[in-house]
């Protein structure tokens, strides 16, 4: 009993000050304005990226340049594929000189080939850096620019957001702006 009346006695004192210890305002806390309405939002980048028109138009300058550079790859291998076949093939009589000949030549273009490869691979992953770089740094712009306008405590990527309502997903508006900046 005597525990039941010391821990009722130390609640009930909380509970008398505690709305006093919260009502002493912190030097932080009185910069703030006591008026101030917290305007929070959400936006999906991954779907700004795939959803807008500009990103849309961006993504596809890059698959036209991807096309081109895998059709040069192409026709190098279909070059080696060629010159593989003739090696093979046991109608064609060619003399030691002749095949020791061809096969440098076979082993020089693999080796080509390899390197070509690996340096459009290398030059398309640097490409779609840079262009996920860009409009992401374009997006960016747009989300500052309605954050100030629109007079936004705090907006938020949803991916790093564990949970949160969607009546707080700015995601629409964003896209609209940043297709009507890129006009």
């Amino acid at each position: 009993m005597k525990k039941f009346l010391g821990w009722f006695v130390i609640i009930i004192g909380l509970a008398i000050a505690g709305p006093a210890l919260a009502a002493t305002p912190s030097p932080k806390d009185r910069a703030v304005k006591k008026d101030m309405i917290i305007k929070l939002g959400i936006i999906d980048t991954a779907r700004i990226m795939k959803e807008s028109k500009a990103a849309k138009n961006a993504q596809v300058i890059f698959q036209k340049d991807l096309e081109a550079k895998r059709d040069i790859l192409a026709a190098k291998e279909k070059e080696v594929r060629l010159l593989e076949e003739d090696l093979k093939n046991p109608d064609t009589r060619l003399a030691p000189e002749e095949r020791n000949g061809k096969n440098d030549k076979l082993a020089k273009e693999v080796r080509e080939l390899g390197r070509l490869k690996s340096d459009l691979e290398e030059e398309l992953k640097k490409k779609d850096a840079e262009l996920t770089r860009k409009l992401i740094g374009e997006i960016r712009e747009v989300v500052n620019t309605f954050y100030i306008k629109e007079n936004y405590t705090l907006i938020l990527e949803k991916s790093a957001v564990v949970a949160s309502d969607d009546a707080i997903d700015i995601t629409d508006p964003i896209i609209l702006l940043y297709d009507a900046q890129k006009r």
